[in-house]
């Protein structure tokens, strides 16, 4: 059984390390493979925190699954549709949704925004998040839980042994509540 926790500052740096195994894990293997050193994930997962929150998934005490929220203003490559139309005043943006390969398919991204409506400032009146569009799950997942399409991009990432460019395209969603 997975038990879902609100996670501030404190608990994000006890489990530190295991977010960060959690993230590597996430977009350094498979499909998605792509080029994150240690040193990129720590400083990205400490400013994520520095002003966010994350919703975390354990199992027998092991950190397995995090969905992490911070202001839209993070995201600093969304198109200026977006930028305009929702403000750190009223939305949120998802930066993250992570889920141990070992535990994908048992509705652990489902328990995570469960969790994180639970937890949801009245005052919010939109979250975004942005996906890559081969993500063909994830993307089925958000459209299942009310997220639309709202914008795209294209990302420049490093494949993960060579270090060759290559592009992904992103879409953003958006849920309004």
């Amino acid at each position: 059984m997975v038990i879902f926790k609100k996670a501030h500052q404190k608990l994000y740096l006890d489990l530190r390390q295991s977010l960060k195994d959690l993230y590597l894990g996430t977009f350094t293997k498979g499909l998605s493979a792509q080029h994150i050193s240690n040193e990129e994930a720590e400083l990205y997962l400490d400013k994520l925190f520095t002003n966010g929150y994350g919703i975390f998934g354990f199992s027998d005490d092991q950190l397995v699954a995090a969905l992490i929220v911070t202001s839209p203003s993070f995201d600093k490559e969304r198109p200026e549709s977006i930028l305009n139309q929702f403000t750190d005043k009223d939305s949120l943006y998802i930066a993250e949704v992570l889920v141990d390969e070992e535990f994908r398919g048992l509705g652990l991204g489902k328990g995570l925004f469960k969790e994180f409506e639970i937890h949801l400032n009245t005052d919010i009146k939109h979250v975004l998040l942005r996906v890559w569009s081969k993500n063909e799950i994830a993307v089925n997942l958000y459209k299942k839980l009310g997220f639309e399409d709202c914008g795209s991009i294209l990302q420049e990432k490093l494949k993960p042994v060579s270090k060759e460019p290559f592009e992904m395209h992103k879409l953003y969603m958006v849920k309004t509540y």
